[in-house]
C-alpha cells in the first residue's frame, strides 16, 4: 500500500501566500512603515512606493537598510529595527484567496483543518485573525512554528509531529497544503503525509527551487484539484 493511499483526517494549511495573497501583508506592512517615518521625521516622501517598486523587482531582504540609504535618513541600528517591528506587527487588512472560504468549510465537514505557519507568533496571529478564519480551524491543531522554540521553523518535523500526536492519527492521514517549495513539504513528506502545492500567480516564493525531499505529492492550481487530492 502507498504511504499516501491512506483516508485523509486532518488537513493542514499554510498561511502566506496559500490562505491569502502574502503582496498583501507586505504592502501594508510597507505603508506602516511610511507612515511612521513621515511622523517621525516630518517628511512627505512617499516611502512605500519605493519599497514596493523594489519588492515588485524581486528584491525582498535588506528593504529598510536600503530605504535608509536611499532617502539618507541617518537611522541607527536600533532605528531600523524599529522599523522592522513596525513592518512585522502592524495590524493587516488581508482577504482570502477567492474561494478559499468556502474550501475551508467544505473540507471541515468531513476532517478536521489546523494550520502549521513560520514567522513570529505574534505577526501570524494577527493574520490569522485578520483572515476572519478562525472558525475553521480545530485549535489543538493550530502550531505556530515561532512558539514552539529555535530551530522548530520548516523543514523541522516539530510542528508536524506535534500535529498528529494531537490530533492523534497516524501521518499517513494528514494532508499539508502550501506554497513554498523550498522549505514546505520536505519535513511532511519524511513523515508520510501527503502533501500539496497550491500555485497561484503572482505568488511570493512558489517559484523558488524544490529543497532536496521537497517535491509536493500533488501541485494545483484550482479548488477542485487540492479536494480531489485530499478523496
Amino acid at each position: 500500500m502507498s504511504q499516501h493511499s491512506s483516508e485523509i483526517q486532518v488537513v493542514v494549511f499554510d498561511v502566506d501566500d496559500t490562505l491569502y495573497p502574502e503582496r498583501q501583508f507586505v504592502r501594508g506592512g510597507y505603508v506602516a512603515v511610511a507612515e511612521r517615518l513621515r511622523k517621525e521625521l516630518v517628511r512627505e516622501d512617499r516611502f512605500e512606493e519605493w519599497l514596493w517598486r523594489r519588492f515588485l523587482d524581486g528584491r525582498t531582504a535588506g528593504a529598510f537598510d536600503d530605504l535608509n540609504e536611499q532617502f539618507h535618513l541617518h537611522l541607527d541600528a536600533a532605528a531600523i529595527t524599529r522599523l522592522v517591528d513596525c513592518y512585522r506587527f502592524h495590524i493587516p487588512v488581508i482577504t482570502p484567496f477567492e474561494g478559499i472560504p468556502a474550501v475551508l468549510r467544505r473540507l471541515g465537514e468531513t476532517r478536521r483543518l489546523g494550520l502549521l505557519t513560520d514567522g513570529p507568533a505574534r505577526m501570524q496571529l494577527h493574520k490569522i485573525k485578520a483572515l476572519g478564519l478562525p472558525e475553521c480551524f480545530d485549535d489543538r491543531l493550530v502550531v505556530l512554528t515561532d512558539a514552539l522554540g529555535p530551530g522548530c521553523a520548516k523543514p523541522s518535523p516539530a510542528g508536524f509531529e506535534q500535529i498528529a500526536a494531537r490530533a492523534n492519527v497516524p501521518h499517513a492521514a494528514c494532508a499539508y497544503v502550501g506554497d513554498n517549495p523550498a522549505k514546505d513539504f520536505v519535513a511532511p513528506n519524511a513523515l508520510g503525509w501527503r502533501t500539496i502545492q497550491y500555485h497561484r500567480e503572482r505568488q511570493v516564493h512558489a517559484r523558488k527551487p524544490v529543497a532536496p525531499g521537497g517535491e509536493p505529492t500533488f501541485v494545483v492550481t484550482g479548488d477542485e484539484e487540492l479536494i480531489r487530492c485530499l478523496e
